[in-house]
């Protein structure tokens, strides 16, 4: 089988999870989805999980903004200041000889 070569002309992503909903919502096998969309069932595979991975991501990103007044709660009470690495200056931590 040739590899993706984007049949219909959609931007890759929106495939991966046109792919992923085929597979998981309407019980599609990855060979007819593959089929249809002109490449291997192996990408379509990497493409659903992938786009699986994503979407636990985003669903824990989620539920840490959801939880996040009892997380600065809790913080308060043990006296905690947030860190964000990001913040940080990297140059900040470089200890010369």
């Amino acid at each position: 089988m040739p590899k993706y070569s984007n049949k219909g002309g959609q931007p890759r992503e929106k495939c991966m999870v046109a792919a992923y909903a085929l597979v998981n919502n309407f019980g599609a096998t990855q060979a007819a989805v593959a089929g249809v969309m002109g490449c291997s069932q192996g990408t379509v595979a990497n493409w659903v999980k992938e786009v699986g991975y994503r979407k636990e991501i985003s669903g824990l990103k989620n539920e840490l903004v959801a939880a996040n007044g009892y997380i600065d709660e809790l913080a308060n009470q043990l006296q905690l200041i947030e860190y964000t690495p990001e913040e940080d200056d990297p140059d900040e931590d470089v200890i010369e000889a």
